[in-house]
């Protein structure tokens, strides 16, 4: 057997680090020297014309939004998730009901914020992550759909950093706005746009669904955050989005600041209401009553007991006036008999069997259970969403009592091409979470041949998406 030198092991051993060594700093010189070798790259060449002044505006603009982000908060829904995590077979990638994740921002430093009151919901406790990763419980001081507001406030020992409320009506389309928020759970993110267009209007159904139409990414948890000026200011509050295309929505700041006495004050919005149900004004329709021109609202019921009918409305009024402001259609008659105070004696001038009358009216108080709670069937997507009660899931079996239900389906329309059936639940449109007609008629938007619009549906145990086709 041949012997083993074993005292030949160490310098062996030596002679290879040795060798190692200087193969890594060869390796280490040749990289040095190709990284300053002529030909390859430059680095830190002449600024070119006119650079200077956008290195300024770029170093400005970076120092503006580390500024402004401690303002901004991410705001959750702890929510009590009955859905199975053992999800069955026949669905193996059915996505599980989410936690409500959204944006908001602090509006004083006595820990006031406002967001979205679709972020809400209707239940569950809501945690609201700092900057820098601190959380704290929040209280809901107040809340109102119809504006889609939320007041909020946390308790802490400290005065919070707040972010000032600007101007929204002197914003000028093209002017470069900022949105803050947490898009899909990436918190503090920035984007930058222009304002695209100012008094959007997204077919949402109520007087107040304006909006700031802007191109600075707003995707879904990005809502309730703040859309700034370059002053460091707030001009509205991010929305909606339309899927898959970069055009967002904002609350115009202004709006906000007229409804936030009354949140704090009174925990909601009190709108003014006079009991009337009311339609347009058509053509056809004005031609058979005999009045000239569709300006105006024509009155076809009223609420039995309220201010209408005590003043001596009736169906086939039409209304063309309120406290001397011309009433053009159904949505401005809603916007200013909605702001005018409760308990007001109001003017509303109707033409009836074509005379011209005046009739004092005091406006009443909307009473909460006259929302709506149907959402009339779209003939473009072929089926019927209501608010969901007692009596509704008990009719489909279901274990929940609140948010949105699928009554009907049309035979052979999008929702039935979808697999839509009667009793699914609506727990999503457009990736945003709903739980009201009014949150469901804002993300669906207005009605285009060809759109896709995706739904999270609960169907028993399961949830899973549907994209539902418009017809247009």
């Amino acid at each position: 057997m041949t012997g083993v030198d074993l005292m030949a092991r160490p310098a062996t051993r030596g002679r290879s680090l040795l060798i190692a060594a200087l193969l890594q700093w060869f390796l280490f010189s040749a990289s040095s020297a190709s990284a300053t070798a002529p030909g390859l790259w430059i680095e830190h060449g002449p600024i070119p014309a006119g650079s200077a002044e956008l290195l300024q505006f770029s170093d400005a603009l970076s120092k503006l939004t580390e500024q402004l982000r401690p303002s901004v908060v991410q705001v959750g829904l702890l929510e009590n998730r009955d859905v199975d995590r053992e999800l069955p077979k026949e669905h193996p990638q059915v996505p599980e009901e989410r936690p409500r994740i959204g944006s908001g921002f602090i509006i004083h430093p006595d820990g006031y914020l406002i967001t979205n009151q679709h972020v809400l919901g209707r239940s569950g406790q809501i945690e609201v992550e700092l900057f820098g990763g601190e959380r704290a419980m929040a209280t809901v001081v107040g809340r109102d759909a119809r504006t889609d507001l939320a007041l909020l406030k946390v308790d802490l020992p400290r005065p919070l950093t707040a972010l000032p409320l600007g101007d929204s009506d002197t914003l000028k389309v093209g002017e470069l706005v900022l949105a803050i928020g947490n898009p899909f759970g990436l918190d503090h993110s920035v984007t930058m746009g222009v304002v695209s267009r100012k008094g959007r209007t997204l077919n949402a159904g109520g007087p107040y669904d304006e909006f700031i139409q802007t191109d600075a990414a707003i995707n879904p948890g990005n809502s309730g955050g703040p859309l700034l000026n370059l002053r460091g200011e707030v001009v509205g509050i991010n929305t909606a989005t339309v899927p898959n295309r970069r055009v967002g929505f904002a609350i115009p700041i202004n709006r906000a600041k007229t409804f936030l006495p009354e949140l704090k004050e009174y925990g909601k919005v009190r709108w003014g209401f006079l009991g009337v149900s009311i339609q347009e004004l058509t053509a056809t329709l004005a031609q058979a009553l005999g009045v000239e021109g569709t300006k105006g609202v024509l009155v076809n019921g009223m609420v039995p007991k309220q201010a209408a009918e005590r003043a001596g409305l009736r169906p086939g009024d039409i209304i063309t006036g309120f406290d001397g402001m011309t009433i053009d259609n159904v949505r401005d008659l809603q916007r200013k008999v909605g702001r005018t105070p409760i308990g007001q004696t109001s003017v509303v001038k109707i033409i009836r069997k074509g005379t011209t009358e005046e009739i004092p009216i005091q406006v009443g108080e909307l009473p909460q259970q006259t929302v709506a709670s149907v959402e009339p069937p779209r003939k473009d997507l072929g089926f019927t969403v209501e608010t969901l009660d007692q009596d509704k899931a008990k009719k489909f079996k279901l274990k929940e009592d609140e948010g949105l239900v699928v009554t009907d389906v049309a035979k052979s329309g999008p929702g039935a091409q979808a697999g839509l059936q009667p009793g699914d639940l609506i727990k999503e449109v457009n990736q945003q979470p709903v739980s009201s007609l009014e949150e469901y008629r804002r993300f669906l938007g207005e009605s285009m041949k060809g759109k896709i619009d995706l739904l999270l549906i609960k169907r028993g145990e399961a949830v899973f998406y549907v994209a539902v086709r418009s017809k247009g």
